[in-house]
């Protein structure tokens, strides 16, 4: 049985892993400890049958953990949406490392250190849970166990006499709207012309093709947008061949706030169609569109607010554990609370001070007077032991009001965690916090649409999304504020 020596591969990436652990802080770590990783399962995989293969497969896994938890603090401190979704993945590859059936020493040793963070975490114990993994004694295995190969005459007996032509392949590289990539859901005005701009790879051209058709599929009533039809004619030289063309597209109506974007799927095919078959379809041949728009399909008749309210439904659309029919429903609140908030400011709608109880009756009163909600809307619903102030289909509608101090939208973050249990005991991923200040103001109302966000609350395995609604009252007349 031979086995090769791989020691001066081994070595060099055991350094580098160490020295990296060992290493200060940086904005670097990440892109660092990526690819560590990548190079330590590489490792893995060439010991092949070798013990040392489960040995470098947790210590990629250690450093891939180490990634995610560097992540975690730097979307902590930059404020992005919901950071501990990188300290939920690393507990996840610890229980998958926790969980495969071969252990050792090492891995054992690992998994013990990494332990921590599965309590209270928190980013002053990264540095040193590093200088830890980096103490942890690995041997450096000299030779590797390859799996046995098939010898070339084998597999040249086994092959056809004919060479067998390589595959055709149709590869999109890139759509631009307007000039700029293509988002995931990409917002576009609806009743207005835009750019669409295609790129595709042709791994080779098919002998008897004269052009290339890339043509838009979709679900949608074909009455309600119009997309180009992009074609290619025979190219020169030699492959890969790189073509990019430029079309006009509209989406002749605006969508309404919960309804799905419009999607489409570019097909390829050569002509005349009995050109060679099949063609492989490879890379991003989709586009999202959202057609909502605010200022022409009014949503609350704040524009600003139906612009803010666009971006959290969208948000919102990308958590899987959230279901349709709740984002439909949290959408239909959230319509008229927003409009409220925005009146709120407008009209002083609150100018004194009132009781949690008061305002619960107003809000109450406003909400039954949408068509939508009517006689749907619940009061003093039961969940977790406790009494819910309102509830539509289950999201749940927790109000409070202040009178003592102003209130910054950071402010409300410590009234989120009882909705959120309301959510949870109605088996729930989001619920509405809706809070009235009705302190006296002696300076200008912040903008209105900065009172609609959420707060992420996590529950140890997953987030709950409280949407807060932050209506302002008992505002400073203008003229006062000038004296």
């Amino acid at each position: 049985m031979s086995k090769d020596v791989i020691l001066d591969q081994v070595f060099p990436v055991r350094s580098k892993a160490v020295l990296a652990l060992r290493a200060a802080a940086s904005s670097a770590d990440m892109e660092t400890f990526q690819n560590l990783a990548g190079e330590a399962d590489t490792l893995a995989a060439a010991f092949g049958r070798a013990p040392a293969a489960k040995r470098w497969h947790a210590l990629a896994v250690a450093l891939d953990i180490t990634r995610l938890l560097i992540e975690w603090e730097h979307a902590s401190l930059t404020a992005a949406i919901d950071p501990d979704r990188f300290l939920r993945a690393a507990r996840l590859r610890l229980k998958q490392l926790r969980g495969e059936a071969e252990s050792n020493s090492f891995r054992d040793k690992l998994i013990e250190v990494l332990s921590v963070i599965e309590g209270e975490f928190d980013f002053s114990g990264i540095g040193s849970l590093r200088l830890q993994l980096a103490a942890i004694p690995l041997p450096v295995a000299i030779y590797a166990d390859p799996e046995p190969r098939v010898p070339d005459w084998v597999r040249e007996r086994e092959q056809p006499r004919a060479e067998k032509a390589p595959d055709l392949t149709v590869a999109f590289l890139e759509f631009k709207i307007n000039g700029t990539t293509a988002e995931k859901i990409h917002a576009l005005r609806p009743r207005e012309n835009h750019d669409l701009d295609i790129a595709v790879r042709v791994s080779r051209w098919p002998e008897t093709a004269t052009s290339l058709v890339l043509s838009p599929l979709s679900l949608d009533p074909q009455s309600s947008y119009d997309l180009p039809t992009f074609r290619f004619t025979r190219p020169s030289g030699d492959p890969p061949y790189l073509f990019q063309q430029r079309g006009r597209m509209i989406l002749h109506v605006p969508q309404s706030l919960r309804a799905r974007p419009f999607e489409f799927t570019y097909t390829a095919e050569f002509e005349p169609t009995s050109t060679e078959r099949p063609v492989s379809i490879a890379g991003q041949r989709t586009l999202r569109l959202d057609g909502s728009s605010a200022d022409r399909q009014p949503i609350t008749g704040y524009r600003d607010i139906d612009t803010k309210l666009i971006a959290l439904r969208d948000k919102l659309r990308l958590e899987p554990l959230v279901p349709e029919e709740d984002h439909d429903h949290l959408l239909t609140v959230l319509r008229p609370l927003a409009n409220l908030m925005g009146q709120a400011v407008q009209d002083d709608k609150f100018p004194a001070a009132i009781s949690e109880a008061e305002f619960q009756k107003q809000v109450r009163e406003w909400l039954r007077q949408q068509p939508d909600i009517g006689s749907q809307l619940e009061e003093q619903a039961h969940s977790t032991g406790g009494r819910t102030d309102l509830s539509f289909h289950g999201i749940r509608i927790e109000l409070k009001t202040e009178s003592g101090k102003k209130l910054l939208p950071e402010d409300c973050k410590r009234y989120a965690s009882q909705p959120a249990s309301y959510a949870v005991g109605t088996n729930r991923r989001v619920a509405v916090l809706c809070v009235l200040d009705c302190s006296p103001k002696k300076d200008v109302p912040f903008p209105m649409e900065d009172g609609l966000f959420v707060y992420p609350i996590d529950t140890g395995t997953s987030p709950v999304y409280i949407i807060c609604v932050l209506m302002q009252g008992n505002l400073a007349k203008p003229s006062d504020l000038s004296r």
